[in-house]
């Protein structure tokens, strides 16, 4: 008898612990779900701040502490800091891509048929533009190319030759977007893609751009050192497509929103909202 009360008095403690750690789960989950919706809140917030069209970069509006464990931080800069991917696949502008692509380190040729190979991609014929492009027959699954226009970053993966790409420069897909009016702002675009593109010095670049906002294109060829022929139709000094990043923190938990915003009518027009994963702190 005592041993059976014994094994009673066991499996009730067994049950209770077991019902405790999953209560103190389940409130832990809780808790988390709860600090991730604030912090979705405070990331919003920082959204609506920096969507506004009296904002610019650097306001003190675009950071607030609310209290000593949340805050949100926003900043805002233009879609056209970066290149436009199907704006470059004409004939005109196959050249400044073919520059970009050699400012890694790929050689003339490689960067005449990497080039080649995305027009290839988006041009309406099954005609190999280069010896090294890639048409259908150069694609193992069957609909590619697609032939037309991009439509989303993630494409780049199944075109040919992109591992040459990766290999020279692994961060290269950051350079582009498929977003803005295919012109390159020189007021929020970095200067190694500034350089890239207009074929200046790097370091005229990095230096010039300690006088930014330019006001006008002019003053940003001259004090660059961009040959003005590089200027018409490419280079703007502002973009009309208003890029917000926004994140919301709230203890431990941190909720990023990206959000692209195009004001060319006059009228804004949302083009694209998401959210992004955050690492550490500070905006990526």
């Amino acid at each position: 008898m005592l041993l059976v009360v014994l094994c009673l008095l066991e499996v009730l403690s067994f049950l209770i612990i077991t019902s405790a750690a999953m209560s103190r789960e389940h409130g832990e989950m809780q808790q988390a779900r709860t600090s991730m919706m604030r912090a979705r809140q405070l990331a919003e917030s920082g959204i609506a701040v920096g969507a506004h069209s009296l904002i610019k970069a650097g306001d003190p509006l675009l950071q607030n502490n609310v209290s000593g464990i949340e805050s949100y931080e926003a900043k805002v800069t233009t879609e056209e800091r970066l290149l436009n991917l199907n704006a470059f696949l004409t004939a005109e502008r196959l050249p400044l891509l073919e520059r970009v692509f050699m400012s890694w380190g790929l050689s003339l040729v490689d960067a005449q048929d990497i080039a080649a190979t995305f027009m290839d991609w988006t041009d309406a014929d099954d005609l190999k533009r280069r010896p090294g492009s890639a048409e259908s027959l150069d694609y193992q699954h069957p609909g590619l190319p697609p032939n037309r226009p991009f439509t989303s970053l993630d494409e780049l993966n199944q075109v040919a030759r992109v591992e040459e790409l990766d290999a020279a420069r692994p961060d290269w897909r950051t350079w582009f977007t498929l977003r803005g009016n295919g012109q390159l702002d020189v007021n929020t675009a970095s200067a190694e893609i500034i350089a890239a593109v207009t074929g200046a010095f790097l370091e005229s670049v990095r230096n010039g751009l300690d006088d930014a906002p330019f006001q006008s294109l002019e003053e940003a060829a001259a004090i660059l050192g961009i040959a003005k022929s590089d200027t018409t139709n490419l280079l703007t000094v502002q973009g009309p497509t208003r890029h917000v990043e926004s994140i919301g923190r709230t203890g431990d938990a941190r909720c990023g929103i990206a959000l692209v915003l195009g004001l060319k009518s006059g009228t804004p027009r949302m083009i694209e909202w998401r959210e992004f994963s955050v690492k550490g702190t500070g905006l990526p």
